[in-house]
């Protein structure tokens, strides 16, 4: 024993050249590190197959008949017609997992060379060949030279996994889909990717796996662990150490290490039987061929037995090829001369010699020959090791299936859901259901450029749901209706993309775009200064913004060059040599469309000057510049205009020429000089949030949207979408329903998008999500109900109250701030209300009570017109002082969602009470709280109201 608090640290043991089998040693706290153990399911389960190329595409898809045997024929939902893979640039296919995994049929599990599984009943064996009858492959006849050991599993209670079969049934977590299955083992290329399985084994197991790396190898294989960290610290655990194998296992005082393989190498494999002693701490390990290889003792003051299994790879990658796992008796095992023919038996004893025959009526092994031959009933029987065979090349493909079988051989041809291989040692041609595969995978796949290369289209990435293919688009066919047409890498057929496919093809990947508006910017200090001079609302600076003039005065023209630029609502972005707007729409000139007129319905924005300093607009302005009252909801805004100081104005625009704009602001018309404008956006009602607009379906931008329609992006920031007609060289030519003709460059264009793309990307630019969004409406309590309480529930009661700067009915302004030593009384109300028409005149005449001591009543009216207000007050007989909350801002500082809702605000400018709703009766809780202010009570907190 090493005592570690005063002598080496186990892990530099090997550093110092130290000759240690094995080491047992005192633990110290600061050698545990828990592992991270999570229970996540891993989600690579397709619906279809996913085709691999040797240059890392991938397409979804399924085989396809094909009597190549150098192609794999694959057709997929991206295409109209099946594709041509060459088989040497095909890496794997993985087909879609069933619902149900199905569990090994047949007696017996058969390993050949090469890594080779096969799982049936035992027919047949004589000195040349093995029979098998394999579910869904039908007889087999393998050649005995090749077979290396079978493995009975019927009847077999002490068997509990054979596999490992898939990713199904384990719990991945760590490195995201750090865990992939790949021709039958399940392989990890990332740091920190962990897989689990609870397999329920008892505390006497004997757990036999094969590993193996390709790359510099760091892993951990901890063996009896359930899913929580702490079982992971204390279990026994197969690591690899920089170029050593170990088995350790640390305890409470006490730990252990064994050295079970050096020189391992970058690229290796190990085979190992741990037999496992939960209960009594003990392991022991010996090689596949039998060899002792090293034991540990470790119990724990609290041993329990734990069924699982966790892999994690820390660096490089691992590939867990082989798991069984089975009940262990607890006897040694016996030393095994693993270069001769045996029979191992379920009691642990092994019996040497020549196994000449099977009798498969008798169910007997022979050994022997003649008068020395002795019949042994497999009943008795866990192993049968034949003569070690020598290891041949491996064929080119290697097929997994869900029932365990691993095969490889050569492709002879595919047929309707079905693959014929022919398989060295096998004697009949493998008919494989496509069904019953796991994956399909090319053992020594080629990484060269294969396939037809056309290298008079520009190439590019093809990229859709489920596929990423490099190619090119080639030129049209004649007779054809599909334009689009697409020659992939690794494949000799050019095949039509289907229209109306969500998909775009990357040439080059474009520069990120920035958005001309931002809350992010930091660009404020100017714009600042300049709004503290000018002082005043938005529409009060229009003086100071923009230079008003009447119509025919004559400015000073601009001497900006810059083109404009105009949006559509498709994405479109085109420059314009001259612009001008009137209220049917955008009149231009432009080199990139034939079109001179574009519909105000197809319009999303127009860059006077699209080089302007982008500039930040904070976000409680943007959302009132978007928010539409209720009042104008039947006359919305249709236009934004942003000055080049930044600042926003909101109307109908009426004309745009190259002097001048006219806008409608609130019916009142306005001349603002053309070159103090950076852009106008267009606010379309059935583009609004919850807008019903039936105009919606009638703009040519749905006409666009039809099937086939495609968007290209070209290197100078332009945007095209049209219907593609015919490619020819490097020009590809359409139609838009907005622009007519249109003509493009692929060495010009960045990306092309298609389908539903068009319609996401065109979401995602700027000027797309500037929509209106009418503002919420006020809720009202059911008639006759009457609010509980004495109005001090709310969380601004004791508060300030929050500032109000409107105009009143007759014109006037009312400012809170003017009214201080006053007891102030805000009734929020609208005409449409039925609870706030019953208990205004209660109010009124309340206050009227109270005039005298300092009360005043104003009723604030939501988003209303004037003659609604008037025709409300006249029907009730009233004259009360009307302030007009026209966007809801004063209601929503107030927190009124819900009206009637009445605030008593006290002569220091505090909220003092708070009341929704009304009633019958509501006046005589409005006069105890009036009487309650004005002697000067103190507003209870809510809690203590509660």
């Amino acid at each position: 024993m090493i005592d570690l608090t005063s002598s080496l640290e186990m892990a530099g043991l090997r550093r110092l050249g130290i000759p240690v089998r094995r080491v047992t040693f005192l633990l110290i706290s600061s050698l545990v590190a828990a592992a991270s153990v999570s229970a996540e399911t891993p989600s690579n389960v397709s619906p279809q197959a996913v085709l691999h190329l040797t240059n890392g595409d991938y397409i979804t898809g399924s085989l396809t008949p094909s009597a190549n045997p150098e192609t794999f024929g694959w057709l997929s939902p991206v295409f109209t017609q099946p594709l041509a893979f060459e088989l040497a640039g095909v890496q794997s296919i993985h087909f879609p997992m069933p619902d149900k995994l199905p569990t090994h049929a047949g007696d017996y599990c058969v390993t050949r060379t090469g890594s080779d599984v096969l799982f049936g009943s035992l027919v047949g064996m004589d000195p040349q060949s093995v029979v098998l009858d394999v579910n869904h492959l039908g007889r087999v006849t393998i050649d005995r030279s090749t077979v290396l050991r079978l493995f009975r599993i019927k009847g077999n209670a002490e068997l509990f996994f054979v596999g490992p079969n898939g990713l199904n049934g384990w719990k991945a977590s760590g490195a995201e889909e750090g865990w992939r299955e790949d021709a039958g083992s399940l392989v990890a290329e990332k740091a920190g990717a962990t897989l689990y399985r609870d397999f329920g084994m008892p505390s006497l197991a004997r757990i036999e796996f094969e590993l193996s790396w390709s790359s510099q190898p760091s892993f951990e294989f901890a063996i009896g662990v359930n899913d929580e960290a702490r079982t992971v610290m204390r279990a026994f655990s197969f690591e690899a150490w920089e170029n050593d194998i170990i088995v350790k296992r640390e305890g409470e005082k006490l730990a252990d290490i064994a050295s079970l393989q050096s020189n391992i190498g970058k690229s290796g494999r190990i085979h190992f039987q741990a037999f496992l002693d939960q209960q009594n701490g003990r392991l022991l390990v010996y090689s596949s061929e039998g060899k002792d290889l090293g034991e540990l003792n470790v119990p724990l003051a609290d041993p329990k037995t734990y069924g699982g299994l966790q892999l994690t790879n820390r660096s490089g990658n691992i590939r867990l090829e082989s798991l069984r796992i089975s009940r262990w008796n607890g006897d040694l095992p016996l030393q095994v001369a693993n270069d001769q023919s045996r029979i191992h038996f379920r009691d642990g004893k092994i019996v040497y010699g020549s196994i000449a025959s099977f009798d498969a009526a008798a169910r007997e092994f022979i050994v022997g020959e003649g008068a020395d031959a002795t019949r042994i009933p497999e009943d008795q029987i866990q192993d049968v090791f034949l003569s070690q065979a020598e290891e041949v090349p491996p064929p080119p493909l290697r097929v997994a299936f869900f029932e365990g079988h691993k095969l490889s051989g050569s492709l002879i041809d595919t047929s309707e859901g079905k693959i014929r291989l022919k398989v060295p040692g096998i004697q009949e041609i493998v008919t494989v259901p496509t069904e019953q595969l796991q994956s399909l995978f090319a053992v020594a796949p080629q990484t060269e450029q294969t396939g037809t290369q056309d290298s008079a289209h520009p190439r590019g990435r093809l990229e859709a749901k489920g596929t990423r293919l490099h190619g090119s688009l080639v030129d049209t066919p004649e007779n054809t209706s599909q334009p689009l047409v697409w020659l992939a890498n690794r494949s000799n057929t050019p095949v039509p993309l289907k229209p109306g496919l969500s998909a775009r093809i990357v040439y080059r990947e474009p520069p990120p775009s920035v958005a001309s508006e931002t809350i992010e910017m930091q660009q404020q200090v100017a714009q600042a200064r300049l709004r503290a001079r000018r002082g005043g609302g938005l529409v009060g600076q229009i003086q100071s913004l923009f230079t008003d003039g009447e119509p025919g005065n004559k400015k000073k023209k601009s001497s900006r060059t810059s083109e404009a630029v105009l949006h559509l609502r498709t994405g479109d972005k085109l420059p314009c040599k001259m612009v001008n707007v009137d209220e049917k729409g955008v009149l231009l000139e432009s080199d990139v469309s034939e079109i001179k007129f574009v519909p105000n319905e197809e319009v999303q924005a127009l860059e006077l000057i699209p080089d302007a300093p982008a500039t930040q607009i904070q976000s409680l302005k943007r959302q009132r510049l978007l928010t539409l009252p209720r009042m104008q909801r039947d006359n919305p805004p249709t236009h934004l205009i942003r000055s080049v100081d930044g600042d926003y104005l909101r109307g109908r625009l009426i004309s745009l020429d190259a002097e001048q704009l006219q806008i409608e602001l609130r019916l009142d018309p306005k001349i603002i000089r053309r070159d103090r404008i950076v852009r106008i956006l267009w606010l379309h009602p059935d583009s609004a949030e919850d807008g019903d607009d039936p105009k919606a379906q009638e703009s040519a931008a749905e006409v666009n949207a039809e099937e086939g329609y495609i968007q290209a992006l070209q290197n100078d920031g332009n945007r095209l979408t049209f219907t593609p007609e015919k490619l020819s060289g490097e020009i590809l030519t359409g139609r838009s329903a907005v622009l007519g003709t249109c003509r493009v460059n692929l060495q010009q264009v960045d990306q092309i998008l298609s389908g539903d793309a068009v319609k996401l990307a065109a979401a995602g630019l700027p000027f797309h999500d500037w929509k209106l969004k009418p503002a919420a409406e006020p809720l009202a309590p059911s008639e006759g109900s009457e609010e509980s309480g004495e109005g001090q529930d709310s969380s601004l009661v004791g508060k300030p109250a929050p500032d109000i700067n409107l105009n009143m009915l007759d014109g006037t302004k009312f400012k809170l701030a003017d009214h201080k030593q006053k007891v102030v009384v805000l009734d929020f109300w609208a005409s449409w209300c039925g609870p706030c028409l019953q208990v205004m005149p209660q109010i009124d005449k309340v206050a009227h009570e109270f005039a005298d001591q300092g009360v005043e009543l104003f009723a604030v009216n939501l988003e209303e017109s004037p003659d609604k207000i008037k025709g409300a007050l006249e029907r009730l007989k009233l004259s009360t002082t009307v302030v007009m909350d026209s966007n809801g801002r004063i209601a929503e500082r107030y927190g009124a969602t819900s009206i009637p809702q009445t605030v008593i605000i006290d002569r220091e400018g505090n909220v003092a009470r708070v009341f929704v709703g009304g009633g019958a009766r509501f006046d005589e809780r409005l006069r105890s709280a009036l009487t309650a202010v004005l002697a000067g009570e103190a507003p209870k907190s809510p809690a203590a109201a509660e």
